[in-house]
């Protein structure tokens, strides 16, 4: 193995790019393929509130067909309380469907309380990962013709150990392009479904609405009234123990008075 050849390794990790010589360095950045940007990568959330009629019936047909485009459940969450159901899907299409779900999810919704579409281009990231796994599998390529060339044992075990390095990097590069394509060929979107309007995540276009008031203010009402039967009852269960414990103490208290009397003399 040349003087250069052993300079790439036994400097791997602090020469530049991963320690290899300014030789291996070019023939890396040479061999690296030139990255496509005209497809951009860009990640696409949304985010609805659907004032519906019944929930568990939305749920089921948002379900199928979501199954129907290609796409997938991430989650569901259906919750029952004293004023109706609410639920919380998270559901991944395919982007290129991501518009006839929103028109599907707007009509099966009494009403659309409110819609979000967020978008953020993630191209920038993707290309420098691709030039940094082209860099990297250059580099191995280069390392393998180094370990041809090796003639002692030490030497190979040098180099191997340099090819392992870098073949966990490549494979830590290749699954972050792998995960970044899947986020970008399928978006997700967060449904919030319920048949109380009020039960929706999202600040009302109108900053005062007497009905929402009206309604805000029958439920405080009606959460004093169950505060106040729930004290009642409470009250009512130990009102006997109460008593009897008032009886009790009375009762000593006599019984002490008495002792503490005084003895007439005659």
């Amino acid at each position: 193995m040349s003087t250069e050849e052993s300079y790439a390794v036994d400097s791997y990790g602090t020469a530049p790019m991963m320690g290899l010589s300014n030789g291996a360095y070019k023939y890396g950045r040479e061999a690296a393929p030139q990255p496509d940007i005209t497809d951009r990568k860009v990640v696409v959330e949304s985010n609805f509130s659907l004032l519906v009629k019944d929930v568990t019936p939305t749920v089921e047909m948002i379900k199928e067909k979501t199954l129907l485009m290609g796409g997938y459940m991430v989650n569901t969450n259906i919750s029952r309380t004293e004023y109706g159901e609410n639920a919380v899907l998270q559901i991944r299409v395919p982007s290129e469907k991501i518009e006839e779900m929103s028109k599907y999810l707007r009509s099966v919704a009494i009403k659309v309380v409110s819609e979000n579409v967020d978008g953020r281009d993630i191209t920038d990231q993707y290309v420098d990962i691709e030039r940094r796994l082209g860099d990297l599998e250059a580099q191995r390529t280069r390392m393998l013709a180094i370990l041809d060339k090796a003639t002692t044992v030490n030497e190979m075990l040098s180099v191997q150990q340099a090819l392992d390095q870098i073949q966990n990097q490549i494979d830590s590069y290749k699954g972050k392009l792998q995960y970044m394509d899947g986020t970008t060929k399928t978006s997700k979107l967060t449904i919030y479904i319920s048949t109380d309007e009020l039960g929706l995540p999202y600040t009302p276009a109108q900053p005062w609405r007497p009905e929402v008031i009206f309604k805000q203010a029958v439920r405080s009402m009606l959460g004093t009234l169950q505060d106040i039967g729930s004290f009642a009852i409470w009250f009512a269960v130990y009102l006997p123990i109460i008593l009897g414990a008032v009886v009790v103490f009375k009762i000593i208290k006599k019984i002490m008075r008495k002792r503490s009397k005084p003895t007439q003399t005659l």
